[in-house]
């Protein structure tokens, strides 16, 4: 496991911060060792639909989706975020080439390395070989979805 490292963690992995479920512990561990965080572009858009999807199926409340969706957003700020471009979207193509992913899985892959960060965290296992096929440094963190904290 890398200390002190430039990580991105991918929407999977990212809610696992906010959520009393298997993983959250290693999540909270990781970013504590963090130097330095990135974000890609699309991901609090992709935290947004998972928090509200959550709020639709009744697993948030109103209010723990109001309070759990202000400590993503400012999360999300404090990240330097990693913009869609050219070699963003080489970097996704490749990935995309590699094993079959969602076009917005590939982003976050493609914004890993196009930031060059030490280690890629995500909670996806396809996502987490198309990585490490492309020379990234990935932890995978298993676990099942439970209770917003």
């Amino acid at each position: 496991m890398v200390s002190a490292a430039r990580m991105l963690f991918d929407t999977s992995a990212l809610t696992k911060r906010y959520s009393a479920e298997t993983g959250h512990d290693q999540v909270l561990a990781l970013f504590s060792r963090a130097s330095s965080l990135f974000v890609a572009a699309h991901c609090r858009a992709e935290v947004a639909s998972a928090l509200l999807r959550r709020r639709r199926e009744g697993i948030l409340s109103t209010t723990d989706f109001d309070r759990t969706w202000s400590m993503a957003c400012e999360d999300i700020a404090d990240m330097e975020r990693v913009n869609v471009d050219a070699h963003v979207e080489r970097f996704a193509f490749a990935a995309m080439e590699q094993t079959p992913l969602r076009a917005a899985d590939a982003l976050h892959i493609g914004s890993a390395l196009s930031a060059r960060v030490d280690l890629f965290v995500t909670c996806d296992p396809q996502q987490a070989e198309a990585a490490r096929r492309l020379g990234l440094q990935t932890e995978y963190v298993p676990g099942n979805r439970k209770e917003i904290l």
